[in-house]
């Protein structure tokens, strides 16, 4: 009996988990207090890939907040089709702009491999890779890169295989509504959460969509070509 590559494929990916999962939750970082008790381990998982959808702004906003808490060395790699990327906006959430590098790489094609290099890169701590999809193939590729490395991987989109999956949207008065939609060891949740003295807080827990407030809009600083990402990835350590 033929067996289906793509069924052979996700059985690789549960075993792999399996076996991964104790090395994976070694490194963790803290998101707020009642989120941390969903997630395996009291904190979000490092090394690896997580997703995170929900209006561009807001996923940008909460994967920038969570690349700061990871380390303050190293660099945060924010690679997107455009230049829709305003790092002023940043600013509220305790990010270190000179550890952030923007590269632009229009072509499909060109974005994947800047995402992948990247992820493999030691001298990265964070990728934020705007992009559309990454089917299983490449989902898989991006997170066996993050683990040889040790570098986390936010995929503003739709990833086939992910750690964890998040959507941000906005409620009124400020503040953000947080849905864990899957979490590999953990559970989901659903949490009003508000950025507080630099510190982000729950209000309490709901579960109504809506849509991101933030205060970016413009072009971005620190460009790069994706034909200069080696000389990027250089010198940034």
């Amino acid at each position: 009996m033929l067996i289906a590559p793509d069924a052979v494929a996700q059985l690789r990916e549960q075993i792999s988990d399996l076996e991964g999962a104790p090395r994976r939750f070694a490194r963790k970082v803290s998101v707020c207090d009642l989120v941390d008790d969903a997630l395996p381990g009291h904190g979000l998982p490092l090394g690896c890939v997580h997703e995170i959808k929900g209006n561009p702004a807001g996923a940008i906003a909460f994967a920038s907040l969570l690349s700061a808490r990871v380390s303050q060395k190293g660099a945060v790699f924010y690679i997107a089709p455009d230049r829709s990327f305003y790092p002023l906006g940043l600013l509220p959430y305790s990010v270190n702009l000179r550890q952030w590098i923007h590269v632009r790489a229009r072509r499909p094609q060109d974005l994947a491999w800047t995402v992948l290099e990247a992820l493999r890169c030691s001298q990265v701590n964070a990728v934020l890779a705007v992009m559309q999809s990454a089917d299983l193939t490449f989902s898989r590729r991006l997170q066996l890169a993050a683990e040889s490395s040790g570098a986390t991987g936010f995929l503003l989109g739709n990833a086939a295989s992910a750690i964890t999956r998040w959507r941000v949207a906005s409620v009124k008065n400020s503040g953000w509504q947080l849905d864990l939609l899957y979490c590999r060891g953990g559970r989901p949740g659903s949490w009003n959460v508000a950025w507080r003295n630099g510190r982000l807080e729950v209000a309490e827990a709901k579960a109504t969509p809506g849509s991101f407030r933030s205060a970016w809009t413009q072009s971005g600083i620190c460009q790069a070509s994706a034909e200069a990402l080696p000389s990027a990835l250089s010198k940034a350590g």
